[in-house]
């Protein structure tokens, strides 16, 4: 991802996110803390931040936007490109795009919790990402932001 696609976004936050996926028995977890971009306006927030690749290179971008409990989307750009829709109770398609190719999913959001104030705030994901017959997990995402 060349400078020039990312776009500028004051690095207002502290962010920090704990991902579980649990397939086929197996569980893993990892967790990510960075600098993001945090800003609220009326219901919608929006948190961006950079992804680095091995060597701390910029190699993409997320943007989440989170309405209320009732919405969330997870734009990708950079090595890996999406569009994820969750909403509670709705499955919703999703292309996942990387170098080495493409992939249909569904996800199915069963529980969206979005806790925010003016200085940060919560939000908790649990979905279903099925693709087809080869693979179904389970997702979790705990996303805490805090203004610096």
């Amino acid at each position: 991802m060349s400078a020039k696609q990312m776009k500028k976004h004051e690095e207002n936050a502290i962010l920090n996110i704990l991902s579980t996926q649990t397939a086929e028995g197996e569980t893993e977890r990892s967790e990510l803390d960075t600098t993001a971009h945090f800003s609220r306006k009326g219901n919608e927030v929006t948190i961006i931040y950079t992804e680095l690749d091995e060597s701390g290179e910029p190699a993409g971008e997320t943007s989440i936007t989170v309405l209320d409990q009732n919405l969330v989307t997870i734009h990708k750009v950079g090595f890996a490109e999406a569009v994820m829709i969750l909403e509670p109770g709705k499955t919703h398609p999703v292309r996942y795009s990387t170098i080495f190719g493409d992939m249909e999913m569904l996800l199915c959001a069963l529980e969206i919790h979005a806790s925010f104030h003016p200085g940060g705030g919560r939000l908790q994901l649990r979905y279903l990402i099925d693709v087809g017959d080869s693979y179904s997990a389970m997702n979790t995402i705990d996303l805490r932001v805090r203004l610096r």
